[in-house]
């Protein structure tokens, strides 16, 4: 197979000066952000970005959105390449699925990263992501399906069932009010009257169904926020990571140890 270099030449712009593609289809939350931020402090600019000259000899880019987003207006090497839009849009939509199909070695990827020092928080936490999905897709489930152990769980998908409900129609807090109200009133210490609230909040209803859908009718921030509170599960390994699957744990103990009581 002859493979065609389709890279003209390498230069070096001023990151505003590259035109964003419409079609770039990849989102860049805030913990990504953080992350380049602090590997772009740490090490510096080790990666170009691509783009096609467009006939009036402006630069769109390709590949390389969110450091130009993040350098602004200092310099950043760009790739240049020989392609026509079609050809610019194939290899957007195929580059980093591209990279995501590949495997890990575990092993060679907790000795890679246990020698890594950096003192961004951000960039720690993206290591660790890293090393956590590894494990992860290391644990799936076998071609012939036969591992009980690492059978995957099916998240329900949360679609849109009717109007947005309101926010007070997702739970009742009125027991917990009437707890803290007579808490307020008692006699009792501030110390004691904080643990006391905290513990009457314990008491809220929350109504899942219409929690759902209200998750469903909610922005990507709100959505985000609901999945952290175990308000909807999307994620289970994120639920795992939150502590639920270790707070079910808890209270099937202390279920079983009453239960052994009586």
């Amino acid at each position: 197979m002859q493979i065609r270099n389709r890279i003209k030449e390498l230069r070096h712009v001023p990151a505003c000066d590259l035109r964003p593609n419409p079609k770039n289809w990849r989102t860049h939350p805030k913990a990504q952000q953080d992350a380049l931020r602090g590997i772009l402090a740490e090490v510096g600019m080790a990666d170009a970005c691509l783009a096609r000259e467009l006939d009036d000899g402006t630069l769109m880019l390709i590949d390389g959105h969110l450091r130009a987003e993040t350098i602004g207006e200092e310099v950043v090497p760009v790739l240049i390449l020989d392609v026509d839009e079609a050809e610019a849009d194939k290899i957007l939509a195929t580059l980093d699925p591209l990279a995501a199909m590949a495997g890990a070695d575990e092993d060679m990827l907790h000795e890679l990263l246990s020698g890594i020092e950096t003192e961004s928080e951000s960039v720690r936490a993206m290591l660790q992501e890293t090393e956590r999905m590894a494990s992860a897709a290391s644990d799936e489930v076998d071609d012939n399906g036969d591992n009980p152990y690492t059978a995957k769980v099916d998240i329900p998908q949360y679609e849109i069932s009717g109007p947005k409900p309101l926010l007070s129609e997702l739970f009742d807090s009125s027991k917990a009010e009437k707890l803290i109200e007579e808490v307020e009133k008692s006699p009792v210490d501030e110390e004691e009257k904080a643990f006391l609230r905290a513990a009457a909040m314990r008491h809220v209803v929350f109504n899942y169904e219409k929690i759902a859908n209200y998750y469903a009718h909610s922005n990507s921030e709100m959505q985000r926020l609901l999945e952290n509170s175990a308000c909807v599960i999307v994620d289970i390994e994120k639920a795992i990571e939150n502590g639920w699957a270790k707070l079910d744990a808890v209270l099937s103990e202390q279920y079983s140890s009453e239960k052994e009581q009586e």
